[in-house]
């Protein structure tokens, strides 16, 4: 074990509960090895099997699916999430899915709670649906990750911040929710209508926005709306030119944040923001992607991995060097 301390504390307090349950993990090989997996490596997870030993072990002696659960209110959607987190960190820490494999799930998770939320508050008074930015819309979430998020809507307008409201308020029990990526940020509107997102990006978007918009994709809420946001999202992104001051906007940017990163002493050990870190690979596949995904709509995909594999393929990148980039973000993101 990882802790063979932290797993013993913690196996007794289950025996002392459950002898029944503790003779059902012993003689359950694959069991045990999934709890013992757990209960090493996070309080919270430990914690959650303390306070539900029985769902948490049906859900542990059943990896390959995914907790099954009627959800009538945010505190049922709490507790399926719980769950099926710790079913993909289970998997995750006996090495059952590859990195690749836990950001997708680990997003797949943060869409069906938004969809979940998003269908708790429905009361057909107008339509909403909800755009995922960032690692969730890239399908790369990691455990500890916010969850971006844009709202466009259709409706009276204090009807749809009122129902944005109470899908956050949801959500945010079950993740960490920024919607700070709009148009304006905080300043501006939570939910806007497509027509008035086109307007913004026409007359006011900077270009960090336009890359932001690289990893937005539809996530949750009215699937006809969504698309017709993304379609009006894809046409502003790809049929205006990518130019030289635009490259130099975003190269500005990143050495503003890496400037930031270094203000805080932790100097090459910061994973996402120093020289060589997360943030450099990614920077790399998406300049690439915004300069030559114009005429080529094969890069034109959210998922930094798939990207780049697609760049190696279609010569925009050396092989060897691909390779390299492909394996230490998959060293970083692991270690983060």
């Amino acid at each position: 074990s990882a802790s063979p301390a932290a797993v013993r504390t913690a196996l007794t307090h289950l025996i002392e509960r459950s002898a029944p349950l503790a003779e059902h993990v012993c003689g359950t090989p694959k069991l045990a090895e999934a709890l013992v997996a757990v209960l090493a490596a996070s309080r919270s997870l430990t914690r959650l099997i303390d306070a539900r030993p029985s769902d948490a072990i049906d859900v542990l002696g059943n990896l390959d699916h995914r907790p099954i659960a009627t959800i009538a209110s945010a505190d049922d959607l709490l507790a399926w999430r719980d769950l099926e987190f710790l079913r993909i960190a289970a998997r995750d820490l006996i090495g059952l899915d590859a990195l690749d494999d836990v950001g997708a799930a680990l997003a797949a998770l943060g869409r069906d709670v938004l969809n979940e939320a998003w269908r708790l508050t429905e009361d057909g008074k107008c339509s909403i649906a909800v755009v995922g930015m960032g690692k969730l819309g890239g399908n790369e979430l990691n455990y500890s990750s916010d969850i971006d998020i844009l709202f466009v809507g259709e409706g009276e307008r204090k009807t749809l911040d009122y129902r944005a409201r109470a899908i956050m308020d949801i959500a945010r029990r079950c993740f960490r929710v920024d919607a700070n990526l709009r148009p304006e940020g905080r300043d501006g509107p939570l939910v806007r209508s497509v027509e008035s997102y086109v307007s913004y990006w026409n007359r006011w978007a900077e270009p960090w926005e336009f890359q932001a918009l690289l990893k937005a994709r539809l996530v949750a809420g009215d699937v006809a709306l969504g698309e017709r946001w993304f379609d009006a999202a894809q046409r502003s992104l790809w049929e205006r030119p990518f130019d030289a001051e635009a490259l130099r906007s975003l190269r500005a940017m990143k050495a503003r944040t890496e400037e930031e990163a270094a203000k805080t002493g932790t100097g090459n050990r910061e994973l996402k923001r120093s020289p060589g870190g997360i943030r450099d690979i990614e920077f790399t596949v998406q300049l690439l992607q915004l300069v030559h995904g114009h005429q080529d709509p094969g890069l034109r995909g959210p998922t930094t991995l798939t990207m780049l594999e697609e760049l190696a393929n279609a010569g925009y990148i050396d092989d060897n060097d691909a390779m390299r980039m492909a394996a230490a973000y998959r060293e970083l993101r692991t270690v983060e």
